[in-house]
């Protein structure tokens, strides 16, 4: 009898403790090309997938799939300075219907060859109807100088009435920077 007691007294206490959801898993976004590895080429024979673009003015950074020291698989990107412009980038854009109210999280490993001036930074921004709704360029922690592959990550908070999220990499002023192995998640 006593045992019997214990027993429902334990029901008791189990279906009265709270109860703890799993933990959720950030959701993994398919991008396009992320490790630089397709030979297949897009516009002005950008990576599969990726758009080159510059401030303005005569061309002043160079696009290249590079081969030497990749971070992984056989290639990676790098942007090099070439001329005065203010800055140029590699970025993707994805359809982002969904995801408002969600964060964001984007990383990839960067390597840098004597930057300065504004450095390289990981970018991510949020778009509505071709407006810039929100963004991170990693103001406060742009890599500069001369640096080893390194992974960064930088969030973003998707506010409503996101269509289009577009992420990448940026080069301001002087210098080199490389780019690989990049993934995108939802939390």
């Amino acid at each position: 009898m006593r045992l019997l007691s214990l027993i429902a007294a334990g029901l008791v206490v189990a279906c009265a403790a709270p109860v703890t959801p799993p933990a959720t898993r950030p959701a993994s976004i398919a991008l396009v090309n992320p490790g630089f590895e397709s030979s297949a080429s897009g516009r002005r024979n950008d990576p599969e997938g990726w758009f080159s673009f510059q401030h303005a003015g005569e061309p002043s950074y160079r696009f290249v799939v590079d081969t030497a020291n990749p971070h992984g698989g056989a290639r990676s990107l790098r942007i090099d300075n070439t001329g005065p412009d203010v800055y140029g980038a590699m970025a993707q854009s994805l359809d982002a219907l969904g995801y408002a109210g969600k964060t964001a999280r984007f990383s990839g490993w960067l390597r840098t060859n004597e930057t300065n001036e504004g450095g390289a930074v990981l970018t991510i921004l949020a778009l509505g109807n071709g407006a810039t709704l929100a963004n991170n360029f990693m103001a406060a922690s742009a890599v500069k100088g001369t640096t080893p592959w390194t992974r960064y990550t930088i969030t973003l908070a998707i506010p409503p009435r996101t269509d289009r999220v577009e992420v990448g990499a940026m080069l301001h002023g002087k210098g080199s920077l490389w780019l690989d192995d990049v993934e995108l998640t939802l939390e």
